[in-house]
């Protein structure tokens, strides 16, 4: 999977604009709906363990409340997009991939 490919995916115009105009449930975002919380979530988790900073992964249980408080607001998109972002929600994990969706 391309590193950019969450980009590519939603376009750069949704960052400009803060709007988006359909739901994207292609490439990454067939796998989790915040695929940006979920790597910052791992790049902490993975940056303490490099630098074997143990008072930064003492962070990390307020960054997982942080993002995940976040994301919950962000699936406000029911009130734009109704039903079909009901049944996105309903196929795709928030955070979280299931492993079946990892084969």
């Amino acid at each position: 999977m391309d590193c950019n490919q969450g980009v590519k995916e939603v376009t750069l115009k949704v960052a400009e604009t803060h709007k988006t105009e359909k739901i994207v449930s292609t490439g990454v975002y067939s796998i989790v709906r915040h695929p940006q919380y979920l790597g910052a979530l791992l790049a902490n988790v993975g940056i303490s363990i490099l630098l074997s900073a143990i008072y930064s992964s003492l962070f990390t249980p307020l960054m997982v409340i942080l993002i995940y408080l976040i994301s919950r607001k962000e699936e406000e998109l029911t009130k734009e997009f109704g039903k079909e972002y009901e049944n996105f929600k309903k196929t795709v994990p928030m955070l979280i991939p299931r492993l079946r969706a990892l084969k």
